[in-house]
């Protein structure tokens, strides 16, 4: 494969005895490069998510470049400990003690004295170089896994393996296109993964997250393919938030999820991992800009762990797996017992927009309950939630949270909805109709054995700034190049609001 790769194929580039950080928060806008010569540069870029995937595992090979000058033995083995705990603290779902693993047989054979620095350089210099063949060869593997004509839907962004995919896809003679959701609250999605894709020639369409359960219903889907940022021996993988739910949906459906996996390491399952959850406020930020004036209470889990029992096929540097084989490859232990969790907080979730006096009977409902809030997700692209529906609960004191389309898996999996209160539009034969998001909204509760009440929803006439997913908030977020998904109201069958019965 001799095509041109993304640049977010090798986000971070050695130059000089330094490095420099593409800093991804600024694109599609600007190309611009974060000099690093000392340490704190490196973490800093990490935990502002200036650089996220692959980006941060070179991040940290570097900067353990940096940590080895003038270093040897067990001084160094010592310092390299600790930089992966910083890193740890800067972002503390991924693994970065695994990254460190790669250096422990290197230590034997390390020479003493002032060449200790230069020769461990070099070392990080032949790993960082090995890893991207192999980035090559598993992108390749995955190129010969999708179907022809391969109709992908895709989640994130994995530093440029998509397009990779894509030139093994055209050299296969595979006729490949992309449809890659927003992935708010960063919209790497739209900014990274669209934006790259267009670049390279592909054809590309952007959906909001909500927008996951009409595509793959509709059948415009016939493959899922996404990347991991954690994979447990289990078959279980950790990946952004808004995953877990894609995973649901595709199979309801019968579509393949596949997942671009690393070496589990020592991680047993998915449970093992602790979620980051990240400030409530950068949900309201674009561009370092607060896009809203208001404060707002809402959640910001940045991951969610995708169960093995969903994925079709989980795709490594040495070939494709099963998850059944995955297990018998790496043969996790069974699981230690657990302490007792606390009890989590209840909440109500809403998806639509609720009558004038919706508002009242959801803080009689909250009561009922014995809720401790109702969760509004955003309802992109038009942004109801944040406009309209937080409003609406404001006025009546109602304790709420916002979060975004695509968190709304998690806290299902988590065990945290009581509830989902769905606002229709209007009644057809074969269902209720609602916006865009009320089918996974459905299909989640159903999933989870959540019951679902229905209401009538309010007619809303004036014009959102957001129409599609080209803009956030009224700006601009879209890509030249990039077709915009035309969002389309959802009819939920009759069937999937009976209670759901195991054959």
């Amino acid at each position: 494969m001799d095509a041109k790769q993304s640049p977010l194929f090798q986000p971070v580039l050695w130059e000089g005895g330094r490095f420099k950080i593409l800093d991804e928060t600024l694109l599609p806008w600007k190309s611009e490069y974060i000099e690093v010569s000392e340490l704190p540069q490196a973490l800093r870029a990490v935990k502002e998510m200036k650089t996220r995937a692959f980006g941060q595992v070179l991040t940290f090979f570097y900067a353990a470049a940096l940590a080895a000058r003038g270093q040897s033995g067990a001084a160094l083995r010592e310092r390299l400990g600790r930089l992966a705990q910083e890193f740890i603290e800067a972002r503390p779902t991924f693994d970065f003690k695994a990254l460190a693993g790669y250096f422990d047989p290197w230590f034997d054979s390390m020479p003493t004295g002032n060449d200790a620095g230069s020769w461990f350089e070099g070392k990080i210099h032949e790993l960082v170089s090995g890893i991207a063949k192999a980035r090559t060869q598993r992108a390749k593997t995955a190129a010969e896994l999708l179907p022809n004509p391969c109709r992908l839907l895709t989640h994130c962004n994995v530093s440029g393996e998509i397009v990779a995919v894509a030139h093994w896809c055209r050299e296969m003679g595979k006729d490949l296109r992309v449809i890659a959701t927003e992935t708010r609250p960063y919209l790497q999605g739209s900014r990274l993964t669209a934006w790259e894709l267009a670049q390279a020639g592909v054809e590309v369409e952007l959906i909001p997250d909500c927008a996951i359960a009409q595509v793959i219903a509709e059948g415009k889907v016939n493959a899922v393919l996404v990347g991991a940022d954690r994979s447990a021996r289990n078959g279980d993988i950790v990946n952004k938030v808004g995953t877990y739910p894609i995973a649901v949906v595709a199979k309801e459906y019968g579509v393949p999820f596949y997942v671009l996996v690393q070496d589990p390491g020592k991680l047993q399952s998915g449970d093992g991992v602790e979620i980051e959850e990240r400030p409530a406020s950068e949900l309201f930020q674009l561009q370092g800009r607060s896009v809203w004036d208001q404060e707002i209470a809402g959640r910001y889990p940045a991951f969610d762990v995708t169960p093995a029992r969903l994925i079709s096929r989980l795709i490594g540097f040495d070939g494709s797996y099963t998850p059944e084989s995955f297990r018998e490859k790496y043969r996790p232990e069974s699981p230690a017992r657990q302490d007792e969790k606390k009890a989590a907080p209840s909440y109500l979730l809403i998806y639509g927009i609720p009558e004038a006096s919706g508002y009242s009977h959801l803080a009689h409902a909250l009561r009922g309950e014995e809720a401790a809030h109702v969760l509004v997700p955003e309802m992109r692209p038009e942004l109801w939630g944040l406009h309209t529906v937080a409003q609406g609960l404001r006025e009546q004191n109602v304790p709420f949270q916002l979060i975004s389309d695509n968190m709304m898996g998690t806290l299902f999996a988590q065990g945290t909805i009581r509830k989902l209160y769905l606002f229709y539009t209007e009644f057809a034969e074969k269902g209720p109709v609602g916006i865009c998001g009320s089918l996974l909204a459905v299909l989640l509760a159903r999933a989870h054995g959540v019951p679902v009440k229905l209401f009538a929803s309010k007619a809303v006439a004036a014009a959102p700034r957001d129409r599609d997913v080209s803009t956030f908030m009224g700006q601009r977020v879209g890509s030249d190049g990039v077709e915009i998904y035309p969002i389309e109201k959802e009819m939920i069958p009759w069937a999937f609001l009976k209670e759901k019965t195991e054959a």
